[in-house]
């Protein structure tokens, strides 16, 4: 006969299994029913053993490519894309394992993610140069994208994004393997359902299609499992960047910095927000200042995703681009 204790050990392994085997199916039959409910909006182009989604609007050259922070999606700033679209081609893309995107397959570095892109870019037709505009993450693999491909450049509009000038950049070669693992409990957590279930971006507060749209692609195990391989390809993507030729020294460059650290975190990381700030807005102008055609501005009244919170500044400042480029071109 089992004794209590070994039984009461028993029967909480057991409720474990069982709260684990449920939330397991209740993440199946969600993400069944929400890729019935959201289809892809636009195409899925082969890029060599993947694909990658592909929405574009409007018509005109140069093509406008917007790349997006880590939680967004080829669908996030609409009313900027929207914007800038009745002036040109405007697209936008999930990266691998992001949106309606194939999923990784390992770890992944911003070499791969800045190949990717070029090769999407060709399959699909959209004939360059382009002007880029990354926002948050988004854009470590456009800098390596200008840098490795600097003729296919029209122009670069960097929108509060992440560049190689960052210092917390630099300190995150000191991670380790817990850092690692740590940031990769959230892919655990998604195909337990338990992402979904607490919600902890908190998009069930808005009853929006587009809410429900957002939940059903971030809370998706693929896309946890996509930050765990590029956390994992960190080491290999800083010293990509230390080999990356350095970015053409005229190439035209706007650099907008958000006026508040909203939203530059995931929940739970408020307290570090301030100072990944500070640190945010100083690399961002040395990294304006890497071109001679360099320059930043703060963005009143913004948060980090300023595409969010002042859409009208981003487009605003595509389109200041987009002048200069046609301009050159009648010369």
């Amino acid at each position: 006969m089992l004794r209590p204790t070994r039984r009461f050990v028993l029967i909480g392994l057991g409720s474990l299994l069982v709260l684990a085997a449920a939330g397991a199916l209740y993440q199946d039959v969600s993400v069944q029913r929400e890729a019935r409910r959201f289809p892809p909006p636009g195409r899925l182009v082969d890029v060599g053993g993947h694909r990658l989604h592909l929405v574009c609007l409007g018509e005109g050259e140069p093509t406008v490519v917007f790349e997006s922070s880590a939680f967004g999606s080829s669908l996030s700033a609409e009313a900027a894309r929207m914007e800038v679209s009745a002036e040109t081609r405007v697209c936008s893309y999930d990266r691998m394992g992001t949106g309606w995107s194939d999923p990784s397959s390992g770890r992944i570095s911003v070499g791969m993610l800045a190949d990717d892109l070029k090769v999407l870019l060709d399959r699909a037709g959209l004939a360059a140069p382009y002007v880029l505009v990354p926002a948050s993450i988004g854009g470590l693999t456009v800098e390596m994208f200008a840098r490795r491909y600097p003729d296919r450049v029209a122009g670069l509009v960097f929108v509060d994004a992440a560049n190689s000038a960052s210092q917390i950049l630099h300190r995150a070669s000191g991670l380790n393997w817990m850092h690692i693992e740590a940031a990769c409990l959230g892919r655990l957590a998604a195909r337990l359902g338990l992402l979904r279930l607490f919600d902890p971006f908190d998009l069930r507060q808005d009853p929006s299609d587009a809410a429900a749209r957002s939940a059903a692609l971030l809370y998706r195990t693929e896309r946890m499992a996509t930050l765990c391989d590029f956390v994992r390809g960190v080491p290999t993507s800083l010293q990509e960047l230390k080999d990356a030729p350095p970015l053409a020294p005229d190439v035209p460059l706007v650099v907008l910095i958000a006026e508040t650290s909203e939203g530059r975190l995931p929940p739970g990381f408020g307290s570090l927000g301030e100072a990944s700030a500070a640190d945010s807005r100083e690399s961002q102008k040395r990294f304006a200042q890497r071109s001679t055609r360099g320059t930043w501005r703060i963005v009143p009244n913004s948060g980090h995703l300023i595409a969010a919170s002042q859409p009208h500044a981003v487009a605003s400042a595509v389109l200041e681009m987009l002048a200069l480029f046609r301009r050159a071109e009648r010369r």
